[in-house]
């Protein structure tokens, strides 16, 4: 290019140029069918946050009663593993409000459970939950949750364990545990029809809280919710293992089911079993 003139390509015939045309009609109207889908999927799923609020109801006197059953595992270098299975029905009652240091309206839920289905309820905990028009938070046993954010689409993801250090450890079995490792927020599914327990529900949201796996440790945590009701189930696996740092490897190392290798942590099964 001298001068800052362009030289022309030469003449091309008439059948060059229909097919030039043609390539750039197929790759106009791939672009174009490529925005309507991708505005098609948002449209489909990313829908007024009032609506989503539902999933995360919060009232005074309103309860949701569930079955926890619970494996923890216990490892002993002289006696092995030892699993522990357990039932626990626990009841989840929003009693009273207050309000935090901003002012902000915080509920209060208290958190009650018993071994046997005939036994009368024992108070456990009190914890506390909070929705405003970008979040829905609750904290437990004295660590906050950021449980879900506003609006949802199911491309959403966020930190929800923004408030707690992923090395912290707990105390399972007597063995210290960093359950909150590799952890990720992620929508799942949403507005589904999805059975829970012996509940049908039409409008169901999968969150995916985290879901990692390396050969020394997993870390599942998934929740569902049902419009109006709140959490309908959760399944958590926070599991520990030194079965494959053996010299040599074992060959069923990365193939050995998780419940079967693991040595130290839990799974646990949460299911809505009432509510009104």
């Amino acid at each position: 290019m001298a001068g800052g003139w362009i030289k022309l390509p030469a003449k091309q015939s008439v059948s060059q140029r229909s097919l030039m045309y043609f390539r750039i009609l197929f790759i106009a109207l791939g672009l174009c069918c490529l925005f309507q889908c991708s505005d098609r999927k948002t449209a489909d799923y990313v829908l007024d946050p009032a609506q989503q609020y539902a999933y995360f109801p919060l009232k005074i006197g309103k309860y949701v009663d569930y079955t926890v059953d619970s494996i923890v595992y216990d490892f002993s270098s002289s006696s092995g593993i030892r699993r522990d299975s357990a039932r626990t029905w626990v009841r989840e009652m929003v009693t009273d409000t207050l309000r935090d240091n901003t002012g902000a309206l915080v509920y209060v839920v208290d958190r009650s459970e018993k071994s046997r289905l005939d036994d009368p309820w024992a108070f456990k905990q009190r914890n506390t939950a909070s929705i405003n028009k970008s979040q829905a938070v609750r904290t437990e046993d004295n660590l906050r949750f950021l449980k879900l954010v506003f609006p949802l689409d199911r491309r959403t993801r966020w930190d929800g364990n923004y408030w707690i250090d992923p090395t912290r450890e707990i105390d399972i079995a007597g063995e210290r545990i960093r359950p909150f490792s590799n952890w990720n927020y992620t929508v799942d599914s949403m507005d589904v029809a999805k059975n829970i327990g012996s509940f049908a529900f039409d409008s169901v949201l999968v969150v995916t809280e985290a879901n990692a796996s390396t050969i020394y440790e997993r870390r599942l945590s998934r929740a569902h919710y049902a419009k109006h009701v709140g959490l309908v189930q959760r399944e958590q696996w926070i599991l520990d293992s030194q079965y494959c740092n053996q010299s040599p490897a074992p060959t069923d190392c990365s193939t050995k089911p998780w419940q079967d290798k693991a040595e130290r942590g839990y799974i646990l099964k949460q299911t809505l079993v009432g509510f009104n």
